[in-house]
């Protein structure tokens, strides 16, 4: 049986709220369709047709729970699985939820290109990807910052890093000083080398100790050390570190006058690249306040809030469509059609709720239930059919069978 006719049994609706899954009550949440328990199971519908229900319903829980046809399931079993089900949805609605915002917004960094684009940067795949779209939704944010620093004096053509810290003020980011920065991070045994070196020498670290390049190209110890002459003379002779820095600055035509560089007690060597057109284009970025708040409050409401109330209804095609009068609706409904998995378990929870609702419909005494059966059996043999696919049932020594019907005429 398809999970859209399955779900066709259960008449109770389900809602997020304050981050649980809840059934509603089942007088707010009944169906109109003649399909649904109330006819499935009232007292208008015969116990045969109820039992074959009932074993339907018990048939898809079993397929759901994994279990075998010649398996063996109690109801008890059928309603913790339920549980288990609904208390993993649940965890993975508000984990889900959870991720649809800015992970971590403190490592993104924004380039303004040349054409006033921005474009979003950050090692979070999921990130980058949602905050670029919001950028691209707000092309006016990129072209307004261009026009002001074009005002300035700043050049047009200049691609500029930038930060937003948490009060959404904006900070340009030194890129060739962060780049140089990482490759020095990457190849540790270039400062290790310096520091074995000083150590040797008795030269000491706990203050760090600087370095800078002189007119003839030369790393060379900054200021005054009493130890100058001899640190001055391990560097030329082991010019890895040196070569390393050069090696960078010419990729990035950048003049070895405008780096220094600093050695301390532990840690790799650490680098600072001056540019005085950065502090320029700062000037300018701390006179838009407003252009960094506003970014900053489009990414924090990218995210949609896990205490939002939303209904769950089951489309006749197996997808669901969420009810909400949260302005996050759009947001919820792209969530669950982008995760089949949590679809498809709420599909299970639905029916698994059907069964449950379906059982208490048919507590009845036994003597009842018998007295419905041998009518019920006596009506079919009276009827007679040549329809090989009647069925009847028998309840003997508290056993139900289910027969089939006498294709007979009398």
């Amino acid at each position: 049986m398809s999970v859209s006719g399955i779900s066709n049994y259960n008449n109770m609706i389900f809602q997020w709220q304050n981050q649980q899954l809840k059934n509603t009550s089942a007088g707010s949440a009944k169906s109109s369709s003649a399909s649904g328990l109330s006819s499935l199971f009232g007292k208008n519908a015969s116990m045969s047709s109820q039992l074959s229900s009932m074993v339907e319903l018990t048939r898809y829980a079993m397929d759901a729970m994994g279990l075998s046809s010649d398996s063996r399931v109690t109801f008890s079993q059928i309603s913790k699985y339920r549980e288990q089900l609904k208390n993993e949805f649940t965890q993975g609605v508000k984990d889900g939820l959870a991720r649809t915002g800015v992970k971590d917004p403190g490592a993104l960094t924004f380039t303004l290109n040349k054409d006033g684009s921005i474009t979003a940067n950050s090692d979070n795949a999921s990130d980058k990807k949602t905050v670029q779209a919001w950028l691209d939704a707000n092309p006016s944010l990129g072209k307004d910052l261009r026009k002001n620093l074009a005002d300035a004096g700043i050049d047009a053509n200049a691609r500029i890093e930038m930060r937003i810290g948490a009060s959404g003020k904006l900070s340009v980011v030194n890129a060739t000083n962060d780049t140089m920065q990482k490759v020095l991070d990457g190849d540790a045994e270039l400062s290790e080398d310096v520091r074995k070196a000083l150590n040797t020498m008795g030269v000491d670290l706990s203050a760090g100790i600087a370095f800078a390049f002189d007119a003839g190209g030369n790393l060379v110890v900054s200021g005054e050390h009493e130890k100058a002459e001899a640190i001055n003379q391990w560097l030329s002779e082991n010019p890895d570190l040196a070569d390393a820095v050069k090696e960078q600055l010419e990729k990035r035509d950048v003049d070895a006058s405008a780096v220094s560089l600093k050695l301390g007690a532990e840690g790799t060597v650490r680098i600072t690249v001056n540019n005085s057109d950065l502090k320029d284009i700062q000037n300018v970025l701390d006179k838009e306040n407003d252009l960094g708040k506003k970014i900053q409050t489009g990414m924090d409401s990218l995210g949609i809030d896990p205490n939002t109330d939303f209904s769950l209804q089951i489309n006749p095609d197996g997808s669901v469509s969420i009810i909400s009068d949260s302005a996050d609706r759009d947001k919820i409904q792209q969530f669950f059609d982008e995760n089949p998995a949590l679809v498809k378990k709420f599909l299970q929870i639905d029916v698994l709720s059907g069964i449950e609702d379906a059982r208490k419909a048919m507590q009845i005494a036994p003597n009842e239930m018998r007295k419905r059966i041998q009518i019920e059996s006596m009506a079919a043999w009276w009827a007679g059919s040549n329809d090989a696919s009647s069925y009847f049932g028998m309840y003997s020594n508290g056993n139900l069978s289910m027969l089939s019907g006498l294709n007979l005429n009398v």
